[in-house]
């Protein structure tokens, strides 16, 4: 296997003000913790920052751009999509609706899009603008994602029409499910109360006045920026990254989920901005006391990970509102990580403590977030031991190995044997309908069942016969490690629908297939 040896190179944007006082974390620690996660993990490039109220402590960029083009290194002024840690600036923007008068966070949704509906009358009339950013919903884990990922692009229109249709897994605000698609409704009702559109708003409330001048609210506009980080995928069990199909980047009307780009230099600014109780570096407060402390109190309790258990002495975890809340050895952690297609990030808070981390990727592996928790664990308890990054590589390993042999590539995988189907193909041929996600065609091509998702072209593969009226869709771009069984419903030997199920346990929650129940069109 040919590793990417590019990504450890430095690059410009290397700031040092000393050491932390918490722990007395040197500068030449972090970046000794830095080289030790992109040695292990392979990364195309990586941006950090560590910062405290008044101080950037360290802040460095490392790797390239983009594999194809190794001698554009990433610098201080990359932009890099940072996905789901873009959710707290939706709330951010929210929160200052709610400072000027214009919604209360128990509002209902409907106050604000008449249209919206779930699929119960009591819980559409009763969902609230808190209930959209806070995961308790009563939908599946990433409900209806799938109309997003890997290449869809759907209109808002589209999300709010099929909130209706997505039953419920839990009772409403019973459990925490990660929810992306209510953010996006979310950043609808900030569009309508604002009277622009969410990324006008996330300017003008936001980057404007932090001057985190790099930032672009939109994927496309990020993608399309002169100094940008091309998003990167491994296939399962390999350690190099590939840029991924342009058509992966999400699209813009999904943006308040997360899809904010920006450079690590304005990170640090926003990062910053936390530490001073959402106040500028010019003094101007943004968001009021008692906001501030509302977007930092908990709502959903969430399972505590185990890594932060043991590692973290974690004993609480609970999301508020944009933020993970949670105990680290004895201190509060207010965070957030963010993965996409090809990109990866993590913020990492420590109020007490006056320090912050940033760290993103352009590499789909899970460095950030434990490289991040390394640096934040020395300035928590001086006296810990916990290698997080030496945890971060042993599940990193484990799961390639998984991934790699649900794919069929790995060590002791089993390829597909087909098998006789039980009735002619002829059978299953047809327009299959589910309610949310819509038509789904079976097709008969080249003598085989083919699938087609319709709303992803990548998404889009033969079947092959693996049981009675069982088969498996194994997708073009092996990169996605998203493969999937199609499974047919049959009444009195007649094909009445199907459903999905994906292959892997290792397959991301957002390739939400088993929430599918397709009916054969008649």
């Amino acid at each position: 296997m040919k590793f990417y040896r590019t990504c450890a190179a430095i690059t410009a944007g290397l700031f040092y003000s000393g050491a932390i006082n918490a722990a007395d974390v040197t500068p030449e620690q972090i970046d000794a913790y830095v080289n030790e996660t992109i040695g292990s993990f392979k990364n195309t490039g990586l941006s950090i920052t560590v910062v405290s109220s008044d101080a950037v402590i360290f802040q460095k960029s490392y790797g390239v751009r983009d594999v194809r083009r190794p001698d554009e290194k990433v610098d201080e002024n990359t932009l890099f999509p940072f996905a789901s840690v873009g959710k707290a600036f939706t709330t951010a923007a929210l929160a200052m609706a709610v400072d000027d008068g214009k919604l209360n966070w128990d509002d209902p949704v409907q106050k604000f899009i008449p249209e919206f509906e779930m699929s119960d009358p009591y819980i559409t009339a009763e969902f609230s603008v808190r209930d959209l950013v806070t995961h308790r919903s009563g939908l599946p884990a990433g409900a209806g994602d799938l109309l997003v990922f890997p290449d869809a692009d759907p209109q808002v229109e589209d999300i709010l029409a099929a909130m209706k249709h997505i039953p419920p897994t839990t009772g409403f605000r019973s459990g925490y499910a990660y929810d992306n698609l209510l953010y996006v409704v979310a950043g609808e009702v900030l569009s309508r109360i604002e009277g622009m559109p969410w990324d006008k708003v996330i300017a003008n409330r936001i980057f404007k006045p932090i001057k985190m001048n790099s930032c672009e609210a939109l994927p496309s506009k990020g993608a399309a920026a002169k100094n940008t980080a091309t998003q990167h995928l491994r296939e399962p069990g390999s350690w190099e990254g590939v840029p991924i199909d342009p058509s992966y980047i999400i699209g813009d009307n999904t943006a308040p989920a997360g899809g904010i780009s920006c450079s690590i230099s304005d990170l640090s600014k926003w990062a910053q901005f936390w530490l001073n109780d959402a106040t500028t570096a010019s003094g101007k407060r943004l968001i009021s006391e008692s906001q501030a402390k509302e977007l930092w109190t908990g709502v959903t309790p969430t399972r505590v990970n185990p890594m932060l258990a043991d590692m973290g002495d974690t004993h609480f975890s609970i999301y508020g509102l944009g933020w993970s809340l949670s105990d680290f050895h004895g201190k509060l952690l207010v965070s957030h990580s963010g993965g996409l297609l090809g990109a990866v990030s993590y913020f990492g808070i420590l109020p007490e403590e006056d320090i912050a981390v940033f760290v993103t990727s352009n590499d789909f592996a899970i460095a950030t977030s434990l490289l991040a928790l390394q640096i934040l664990d020395d300035a928590a308890d001086a006296g810990s031991d916990s290698d997080w990054i030496g945890r971060a590589i042993e599940f990193y390993n484990a799961y390639q190995a998984s991934a790699a042999k649900d794919q069929g590539t790995g060590e002791d995988a089993q390829q597909d044997v087909a098998v006789a189907p039980v009735r002619p193909l002829t059978d299953y041929v047809g327009t299959y309908i589910d309610p949310w996600y819509g038509p789904v065609s079976i097709e008969l091509r080249n003598d085989a069942l083919f699938i087609d998702m319709s709303r992803s072209q990548a998404l889009d593969a033969p079947l092959v016969s693996v049981a009675s009226d069982k088969f498996v869709a194994r997708w073009p771009d092996r990169k996605l490690n998203a493969d999937a069984y199609v499974i047919f419903t049959v009444d009195d030997d007649d094909v009445i629908g199907m459903t999905m199920q994906a292959v892997s346990d290792t397959t991301d929650f957002s390739f939400d297939f088993h929430d599918l129940n397709f009916t054969k069109s008649k």
